[in-house]
């Protein structure tokens, strides 16, 4: 953004030095507020996100190692209610942070884009403003990446120990029918982690998001050498 600014002033010619000098402080200042806050609030919200999910896949992955060495009935009680336990705490999960992940992912995506058209259209000047734009997708692709690894993660997880859940009517032949007759009616919930409760988070989604990057990428750069 400051570097648009600045070629954008440039190109103005003012008669007094003075007012770009002006100018671009603000625009300094601006960006400077704007960054730290955003980032302040990003950061701490992928962080928060992050470390929540990484908890529940511990979680789950403890829950279904527990789950393959269970051999006695009086277990399967506790089992399930620590499964039931997890779908609650991944609902909870997803009804406050849905939105915000929607916002992170949101943000990683259109940072990328516009740090990448920075790199293609801004002329450059200095070694200074490379650093900035690579401190910038490095930035925004933490951000992306962190959500959708972590959420689909525990998305993985929580399909895998459902599996593993469905089959104990299985594992203890005695009481099959009872097993199974709880099982349906108490651990059958789908339970996933989404954006803004609209779409599934899984992995396949950074793939889908870099080539829809890369097409508008390159409708961009086409668009721009026309107009040249």
């Amino acid at each position: 953004m400051r570097v648009t600014f600045q070629y954008e002033i440039k190109n103005l010619h003012y008669s007094f030095s003075e007012t770009d000098y002006y100018l671009m402080l603000i625009v300094d200042i601006d960006v400077i507020a704007v960054l730290m806050t955003s980032s302040l609030v990003l950061t701490s919200l992928s962080g928060y996100y992050g470390f929540a999910c990484v908890q529940i896949q511990y979680l789950f992955n403890k829950l279904e190692t527990r789950i393959e060495n269970l051999k006695n009935i009086h277990n399967c009680g506790q089992v399930i209610y620590i499964y039931q336990e997890l779908i609650r705490i991944m609902k909870s999960l997803d009804e406050s942070l849905s939105y915000p992940a929607f916002v992170i992912v949101l943000s990683g995506l259109l940072g990328l884009f516009y740090t990448n058209c920075d790199l293609l259209f801004v002329p450059k000047e200095g070694y200074l403003v490379y650093i900035c734009i690579t401190l910038g997708e490095i930035y925004f692709s933490v951000l992306f990446v962190m959500v959708i690894l972590s959420a689909s993660a525990v998305n993985n997880s929580s399909a895998t120990t459902k599996e593993r859940i469905l089959s104990l009517p299985g594992k203890i032949p005695r009481h099959y029918n009872e097993l199974k007759m709880v099982v349906r009616s108490e651990c059958m919930r789908d339970v996933s982690l989404t954006l803004w409760k609209i779409y599934k988070i899984d992995r396949s989604l950074l793939i889908s998001a870099m080539g829809s990057l890369l097409t508008y990428g390159i409708l961009v750069a086409t668009l721009g050498a026309i107009k040249d």
